[in-house]
């Protein structure tokens, strides 16, 4: 239906101000007397600027300046730095207590461990035999209905094929 009255449309669509061809002569003509007045810009050159520049210049360059010495703040940035990284340096190097994992919030490590890309293997690698036992996790057996069960609930085909 949309597609019919599309293609009965007899208008553009445009429509043109009143008197718009009565006074489109006048707006032309004002046009081109602005134009005209237009190609004088309204500023001057001074007479014989061109031919006193050049000595005018030099008489400027041959005024002593005075110069900022820039060497003060490069002595004073080299300075800063050596404090700084001594500083640093102290901080790193002699630190009063170490810091154990006992120290780390549980929920810090949970959210590193969550934003990184670790796979369970390279978790596992990190973990000793002693760790390990502390879980009891080597001890204790899992029936394979119960691994079976988890594979189905938890992996698909794809997945398993693939590892």
């Amino acid at each position: 239906m949309k597609k019919d009255k599309l293609q009965n449309i007899k208008t553009s669509g445009f429509k043109i101000p009143e008197a718009y061809f009565s006074n489109v002569e006048e707006r032309v003509r004002n046009e081109v007397r602005v134009k005209d007045k237009a190609d004088q810009s309204g500023f001057q050159v001074p007479e014989n600027y061109f031919d006193t520049l050049d000595d005018h210049i030099l008489s400027r360059l041959e005024h002593e300046t005075p110069v900022i010495n820039l060497k003060s703040q490069q002595v004073f940035y080299y300075v800063a730095g050596i404090a700084a990284s001594l500083i640093v340096m102290f901080n790193v190097f002699y630190t009063p207590e170490t810091i154990t994992i006992g120290d780390v919030e549980t929920v810090s490590i949970e959210n590193y461990l969550e934003v990184e890309d670790y796979t369970t293997y390279e978790l596992a690698s990190l973990l000793t035999e002693e760790d390990l036992k502390a879980f009891n996790l080597i001890n204790s057996e899992i029936s394979e209905t119960t691994i079976e069960d988890y594979l189905l609930d938890h992996a698909t085909i794809e997945e398993l094929i693939i590892e």
